[in-house]
């Protein structure tokens, strides 16, 4: 079994729009989505991005789903 690392890269400072997204996101969100959005934020600085899990993957795909007005997301 191949062990596979999931990163996310520097390169343009994505690593850091995405904790600045979940901070933006923080200020919008309830206690229970606070929680899971500061552990994802805490897991994700002390790895420096590296070695991500398919769960924190997803997670992170949630924060960004955020962003997408509701009325596109009932057109897909």
């Amino acid at each position: 079994m191949v062990n596979t690392t999931y990163y996310i890269t520097n390169k343009n400072n994505q690593l850091l729009e995405l904790l600045n997204t979940i901070d933006y996101c923080l200020m919008d969100s309830r206690l229970e989505e606070a929680d899971t959005l500061i552990r994802l934020k805490e897991e994700l600085v002390a790895n420096d991005g590296i070695h991500i899990t398919p769960e924190q993957i997803n997670n992170i795909i949630a924060v960004l789903l955020s962003f997408v007005p509701m009325t596109v997301k009932e057109v897909g």
